[in-house]
């Protein structure tokens, strides 16, 4: 009588196969390593363009404070002295008080009005326009893109 070798069942791990495997595992585990490495310098790099997106609306808002106290004063100001010297030139030229005092509210308008404007245009910059655009690319929402679409006259796609 032979004694045969019993053949293992299929799928099995022979001697060689068993190293191949546990090659495999180890550099399954350092490409997980390497992703969660890659998914921690992500979110470094987001949290700095977050701080500095910050900085930047922070800056905007006191750029933006700044402007708005000089509108006021401007407007004070430039109603207060064109009200003295307007009235007075225009009540000289023979003008009635209601004409010249609506001459001198006028100019103080004007003032008030580009420096609100100044003060409005420097609030771009607090939107945090940076960070929310990389936020949308890392968290994508299936109702963002029919959004977005709509906004631009384009189709969604299906």
């Amino acid at each position: 009588m032979t004694a045969e070798e019993p053949t293992p069942p299929p799928g099995a791990a022979t001697g060689a196969g068993a190293a191949g495997l546990g090659e495999t595992l180890h550099a399954l585990g350092d490409q997980s390593r390497q992703g969660v490495r890659a998914a921690l310098a992500t979110g470094q790099a987001l949290r700095a363009l977050l701080a500095a997106d910050l900085a930047l609306a922070r800056a905007a808002l006191g750029r933006s404070l700044v402007f708005a106290v000089v509108a006021t004063a401007l407007a004070i100001s430039t109603w207060l002295l064109l009200m003295a010297a307007l009235v007075a030139g225009l009540r000289a030229l023979g003008l009635s008080w209601t004409v010249a005092l609506l001459l001198a509210a006028l100019i103080g308008a004007i003032g008030a009005v580009v420096s609100g404007a100044v003060a409005w245009r420097s609030l771009d910059d607090a939107g945090l326009q940076a960070s929310r655009r990389q936020l949308a690319r890392l968290f994508p929402e299936a109702g963002a893109a029919d959004a977005a679409a709509e906004t631009s006259g384009q189709e969604p796609k299906p």
